[in-house]
């Protein structure tokens, strides 16, 4: 990984880098030289030890934190355990969220409302306000909120069973919470060197959490399901480049940027912004 440095010195706080968006994200920020530290609940361990393995094993630096993002205590030192182990961070990558129940949102009760807002809001500002000290302090520093199209409601006729959009109202409206957030933050920042950027797949990114949902989509709406290569590009070159203050989906960057689609590594060009998820015949 050393052979491509561009972010050689950097440290990378990614939450819910245990698999999916958050692992490739993480690979993907490990093979331009940043060192990281990967999060995830303690349930997720086995799978954070394997992330932290594979950029390892590409030549990179990892260390694993574990916390309960939905605990105000347990995320309150995250950062600052990242800073003893790896130095000051410099990249916040808030991908972790949560569902906490599948209800409508007039049938939601509060405990799940309360959890689903401190896992994918509240977290995500806390984590963002322990780095932001160091980072106004080097005059660098980038903030990458994932988000989801679910913060818009979709229109009708539901791309679904209507009784799983209603479910996913209060997600998305953590969601937008986020995406606002992320804008007024990107405000507050201009001119600080510290960029601040929301994005999300175009539809669905082909990920181990989201393999079943993505075949079943992928039979009528092929075109709505993405590698998860995708959301790792965009990622970097949100990070990697000058651009703030986006809430944006994964193949707008690589179209507004002209730029391929690599793999992981890196260096592989795999294809570019109207690549599909590939399912290999059964």
């Amino acid at each position: 990984m050393s052979e491509h440095p561009d972010l050689k010195g950097r440290v990378a706080l990614v939450t819910g880098a245990s698999r999916g968006i958050g692992r490739a994200i993480a690979l993907r920020l490990a093979a331009h030289g940043a060192a990281l530290a990967v999060t995830s609940s303690a349930r997720s361990q086995e799978g954070l030890k394997e992330t932290c393995a594979l950029i390892e094993r590409a030549g990179g630096r990892a260390i694993s934190l574990l916390a309960d993002l939905a605990d105000e205590q347990a995320r309150g030192g995250l950062v600052a355990q990242a800073v003893a182990q790896l130095g000051p961070v410099d990249i916040v990558v808030n991908n972790a969220a949560t569902i906490t129940a599948y209800a409508p949102p007039g049938k939601i009760d509060l405990p799940a409302r309360r959890m689903m807002f401190e896992v994918n809001f509240q977290a995500p500002v806390d984590l963002i306000q322990q780095a932001l000290p160091g980072m106004r302090a080097r005059r660098w520093g980038r903030i990458l909120n994932i988000t989801s199209e679910m913060a818009q409601q979709p229109p009708i006729p539901y791309p679904g069973p209507e009784k799983f959009v209603h479910a996913l109202a209060l997600y998305g409206a953590s969601k937008a919470a986020l995406d606002r957030y992320t804008l007024g933050l990107a405000a507050e920042l201009h001119g600080s060197g510290i960029h601040a950027n929301a994005l999300a797949p175009y539809r669905i990114a082909r990920s181990e959490s989201a393999e079943a949902v993505a075949r079943q989509a992928a039979l009528a709406h092929p075109d709505w399901v993405e590698p998860v290569e995708m959301m790792a590009e965009a990622a970097w070159l949100l990070i990697a480049g000058q651009l703030t203050g986006l809430v944006i989906k994964s193949r707008e960057v690589l179209q507004m940027m002209q730029a391929p689609l690599h793999a992981l590594d890196g260096r592989t060009v795999i294809g570019d912004a109207r690549t599909l998820a590939d399912f290999p015949k059964d």
